[in-house]
């Protein structure tokens, strides 16, 4: 009898941005829908996965790389992130440095990653008070328009805006592999696994 199951498929998430935006903290928040704030930066690199179905029913992988901000380790993430379907670049609506790094970001991707794959912008810390804020709503619309880029404003603090921004670049990515746009159900079965590229991994327990 045939068997019509389709095989497991992958799709692979990067993230980047300067140090201490809030990276890990989204990644947390998402997987694991906690809070953490002595949660420690990333070094080098480290890998998330867990498995969604799209509305018919096939199962993929979905994995979820974090790397290090920090200038040392720039080279050896974007080479890690070769392998990535779409990229979400972080900055702290808070750190104004960090969102005027993302120049620097986007030309590291074209420099280092060797195709056209969805991206989006992640504004962390929305849920800071708007006088803490150091970068504009003005300022923010001026570069997504001007990089074609999906913008949401997310708190791995609160969880907005989290859920929705993995939802659209997940089904970006797929659209692009699978040449389909389905919406997508998360099951929260996480892992973290060393290919080779992945530093030290932790335990995380899932909420």
């Amino acid at each position: 009898m045939k068997d019509n199951k389709l095989k497991l498929k992958s799709i692979s998430i990067g993230l980047l941005g300067d140090t201490l935006v809030g990276k890990t903290a989204i990644i947390e928040a998402f997987f694991n829908n906690e809070f953490n704030k002595e949660l420690v930066s990333t070094i080098y690199i480290e890998k998330f996965q867990t498995k969604f179905f799209s509305r018919y029913g096939n199962e993929i992988k979905l994995n979820i790389w974090d790397t290090s901000g920090q200038e040392r380790f720039r080279k050896v993430a974007l080479r890690c992130l070769k392998v990535v379907k779409g990229l979400v670049l972080v900055f702290n609506v808070t750190d104004y440095n960090s969102f005027k790094n993302l120049d620097l970001w986007l030309q590291q991707i074209s420099d280092n990653i060797d195709k056209k794959i969805p991206i989006i912008l992640f504004g962390n810390k929305a849920d800071s008070p708007k006088e803490n804020w150091q970068v504009t709503n003005e300022q923010i619309k001026n570069f997504t328009k001007k990089n074609n880029l999906q913008y949401f404003e997310v708190s791995a603090k609160t969880k907005q805006g989290i859920n929705e921004g993995f939802s659209y670049i997940v089904n970006e990515a797929y659209k692009m592999v699978e040449e389909k746009n389905k919406n997508i159900i998360i099951e929260k079965n996480i892992s973290k696994k060393d290919d080779g590229c992945v530093g030290k991994n932790k335990k995380n327990k899932v909420k």
